[in-house]
């Protein structure tokens, strides 16, 4: 009986170190390896789009395609993560739709940075979906010789956050330094509200707001609570000017390295990864929203009829040179 017990422990134990032994064996490498980078901090929502991308490729691929994420533009700056995408040195890159327009080959897609254009994010959503932004896209794609792999998630409409003053009609932002992008549009509006446009790299945009060299920012409410801008504004009037989501982009190297089925996963992971994402945007807004109040933020119903009325005069002036004459209004009206 002793005998047979200690013989049933050697198997035991054996059995055991074989499965120590197997435990400890390298996982085996995926098939197609990727790297794909973004600008934006890894608690954004740059970062969550590319996280849900990379798992739903992981998933259609059973496995075999894996990503790596590079967040908080480590390997670069917006207009050098396009240059490496486009030589292929980099395999996949992570961006806001109109990103693409710092690339002078992609400026037909201009448009989607006019202010109030879109009515909602439906609105916003239809038009992706629309085979005249497919168009588009399409011509920007065969220009700068790059692949788009789809739209990944809604971003907050850009909005306004300030230090000090609280703004609800375009009065109260006067004379305000307001850190906006470099895209003429934006920072024309902003003047006709009769703000001053100042220039800030987004990595410096948090100290910029504490020491007072601006007033205040116009990103969305979800970053703003992301980046912790709560700690350094006091106000944010959501205007949602403007309505955006991430797109993601494949090299012409990487993508023509992929089997027809490898492609075929690339492009449904993007659809995947929006339909899991699509219905948090409302909830997400809405946590972004209460985690401002909970950190002292005061939230200003702007007076959204005065900063269209002045937003006018922008829209105006760049039919027909910033966009094709008629285009602001056909994408405006589109149902």
């Amino acid at each position: 009986m002793n005998g047979l017990l200690s013989r049933n422990r050697l198997i035991s134990g054996a059995l055991g170190l074989a499965g120590l032994a197997a435990l400890a064996l390298p996982a085996q490498a995926a098939d197609v390896e990727l790297r794909l980078a973004h600008v934006a901090p890894p608690t954004s929502s740059f970062q969550v789009a590319g996280e849900a991308y990379a798992k739903a490729l992981n998933e259609l691929s059973g496995g075999t395609m894996e990503m790596t994420i590079i967040p908080g533009g480590a390997l670069g700056n917006i207009p050098e993560l396009w240059a490496q995408l486009r030589n292929g040195a980099l395999d996949m890159y992570l961006m806001d739709i109109g990103g693409i327009v710092a690339n002078k080959e992609a400026r037909n897609l201009f448009i989607v940075f006019a202010p109030y254009l879109f009515k909602d994010q439906d609105h916003w959503r239809a038009f992706i979906a629309s085979d005249q932004f497919a168009g588009m896209m399409g011509e920007a794609e065969t220009n700068l010789g790059i692949k788009y792999l789809g739209y990944l998630k809604d971003r907050s409409p850009r909005a306004l956050s300030t230090s000090k003053k609280a703004v609800a009609t375009p009065d109260d932002i006067k004379g305000m330094k307001i850190r906006t992008p470099l895209v003429p549009s934006i920072t024309e509006v902003f003047k006709a509200w009769g703000a001053n446009p100042t220039p800030v790299q987004a990595s410096e945009l948090y100290s910029a707001m504490q020491s007072g060299l601006v007033d205040g920012q116009d990103n969305g409410i979800t970053d703003v609570v992301a980046a912790g801008y709560t700690e350094v504004q006091d106000y944010f009037t959501p205007l949602d000017y403007l309505r955006s989501g991430v797109g993601i982009w494949m090299s012409q190297k990487a993508w023509d390295g992929l089997t027809p089925q490898q492609q075929e996963w690339a492009m449904q992971a993007a659809d995947k990864a929006f339909a899991e994402q699509k219905p948090l945007f409302e909830k997400e807004e809405a946590e972004a929203l209460a985690a401002a109040q909970e950190k002292g933020m005061e939230i200003v119903e702007p007076d959204t009829a005065a900063f269209i009325a002045a937003s006018e005069p922008v829209i105006k002036g760049m039919d027909g040179k910033a966009w094709p004459a008629g285009l602001y209004d056909q994408i405006h009206n589109m149902k």
